[in-house]
């Protein structure tokens, strides 16, 4: 199998987005309710819907955001559709 890489994501509302994956999988993911249970200033920033949509895909193909990858998580988790705690 390919490396696995996200090439599309799109803000959905809400604080949600949708993923594409380079095998085809594509999930919505709520990120918006991650920060709210795991609370740190870090991530609440986030919660502010012009700082959320400002997402980017990095170049090992992962969504991140902030400069310097604030917020950031396992392609695999995102691959199955949750993000751990």
């Amino acid at each position: 199998m390919k490396h696995l890489k996200i090439e599309e994501a799109r803000y959905a509302g809400d604080f949600k987005v949708t993923l594409k994956f380079n095998d085809g999988v594509v999930i919505l993911l709520d990120v918006g309710s991650w920060i709210k249970k795991n609370p740190h200033p870090q991530y609440n920033r986030y919660l502010d819907e012009k700082k959320f949509k400002k997402f980017f895909l990095d170049d090992m193909g992962n969504i991140a955001w902030g400069k310097n990858r604030d917020l950031y998580f396992p392609i695999e988790q995102l691959h199955e559709g949750y993000i751990a705690s």
